[in-house]
């Protein structure tokens, strides 16, 4: 699947003096570098758990699940956007012993569509509504930084949803590393991170990127 390039722009509708007009959005992405170290940006709106910024070692910021509440906890950012979109993130996490965590991004609202990696079945899983639709075999390489890109684009009367993971400083893979073709509306809302630490340590989250439209292959 390919991206247009250039500016990318979804129309919404809002209201105006009781007539409805349609309002532009643009691109969204967020590296967290001007954010405030210790706390959440004000454009996130976190669902459940405990986020924040964080910086690192290296001396680069990221937003950081925290390890409690055992739950899975998410945040959404960005604009609400219907149909056409596309959604990219590095994650990186950490397993103890033979516990591991698991973390996801999505579009279109808590009841989207997910790309999910699941370290401890060793699977990339494609979600709707809480519920795997799909699921392809992955190692998840420790300690690293794993890219995530989720797009989801008409494919006829259906939508074609398409998930690549791959390891930060790869190039993206040519092919889509989970693909399923979805009857039915995809949803509306905006796009989300999701982190379970299942491993006891944290999750973090870096250089979000959410593009409204996305061509097709």
């Amino acid at each position: 699947m390919k991206r247009f390039t250039g500016l990318f722009f979804l129309a919404t509708v809002i209201a105006i003096n009781g007539q409805e007009k349609l309002a532009p959005r643009v691109p969204y992405s967020n590296d967290f570098q001007s954010a405030a170290i210790g706390k959440l940006p004000d454009d996130i709106m976190e669902i459940d758990g405990v986020f924040k910024v964080a910086k690192g070692e290296e001396g680069v910021k990221y937003l950081e699940m925290q390890a409690e509440p055992l739950a899975e906890n998410a945040v959404l950012l960005g604009p609400s956007v219907k149909g056409a979109a596309s959604v990219t993130a590095k994650i990186r996490s950490f397993r103890k012993r033979r516990s591991y965590p698991r973390f996801a991004i999505g579009l279109h609202g808590i009841s989207g569509f997910r790309l999910r990696v699941v370290p401890s079945k060793g699977v990339i899983e494609l979600v709707k509504n809480e519920e795997p639709v799909m699921s392809v075999p992955f190692k998840w390489k420790p300690d690293e930084w794993t890219v995530l890109q989720l797009d989801i684009a008409p494919d006829g009367k259906h939508w074609l949803v398409e998930g690549r993971v791959w390891s930060g400083g790869e190039k993206i893979p040519d092919k889509p590393t989970a693909a399923f073709l979805h009857k039915g509306s995809p949803g509306q809302g905006k796009a989300s991170l999701w982190g379970t630490a299942y491993s006891g340590r944290v999750v973090q989250f870096d250089d979000v990127s959410i593009l409204p439209e996305v061509s097709g292959s």
